[in-house]
């Protein structure tokens, strides 16, 4: 099976709200970083399935989480990190959220491991507005995802081939500012408006 990404259209449209159906994947022959992990039974949609968590019919009820800090040296065997990728792709945007809070809480505020893990966050949970219908929660958390990239971005990240955790930090803030874009200059606030495709978290597994 290719992993080969199809080129993005750049094109704007409005997007369509469908709540009661479930995310559809970001990049659905992205590489898999683990595999041998099996993904839930269904994507979350907060009020419409089960909590994964909470409740006794959830894809998680009764599951531990993994805990532990991320950093430079251990980024490539960090089952919540690549997990959290690998979730993310298939469009589990609520499980990606999860799988990253747990090393994010971890971290030392307002590090480079802590913002750019927020960033991902916020954009999982930017995606989720999305599907949802929130204007306002998309691009509030869309916006704070650049933020936090550009904090990682000027702390020496900032190169054509800078890369941290194996993500090019400029590449993934132009995705975010393509994609979103449109929504945050449009004139009605309640229009969700996007471009292109949704950004992609692509990893260099060579580099730090």
């Amino acid at each position: 099976m290719s992993t080969t990404a199809r080129p993005d259209s750049g094109k704007i449209r409005i997007v369509t709200v469908s709540r009661e159906s479930a995310p559809k994947p970001i990049w659905r022959h992205a590489p898999r970083h683990l595999p041998h992990i099996e993904f839930p039974a269904y994507r979350h949609v907060p009020g419409v399935t089960p909590h994964p968590t909470r409740d006794a019919e959830g894809h998680s009820y009764g599951l531990s989480t993994t805990k532990g800090a991320l950093t430079a040296r251990n980024w490539k065997q960090s089952r919540a990190y690549l997990h959290g990728i690998d979730l993310y792709h298939q469009g589990y945007l609520w499980e990606s959220h999860e799988a990253w809070e747990g090393p994010w809480r971890e971290a030392e505020p307002d590090s480079l491991e802590a913002n750019l893990l927020q960033a991902l966050i916020l954009n999982s949970a930017a995606l989720l507005k999305i599907h949802i219908g929130n204007a306002a929660g998309t691009r509030k958390h869309s916006q704070a995802a650049r933020w936090r990239l550009a904090r990682v971005r000027t702390k020496g990240f900032d190169g054509p081939e800078a890369r941290f955790l194996g993500i090019h930090i400029a590449d993934l803030i132009e995705q975010i500012k393509r994609y979103y874009g449109p929504l945050w200059e449009a004139t009605d606030v309640n229009e969700i408006r996007v471009r292109g495709r949704a950004p992609r978290i692509e990893l260099e597994m060579g580099g730090d």
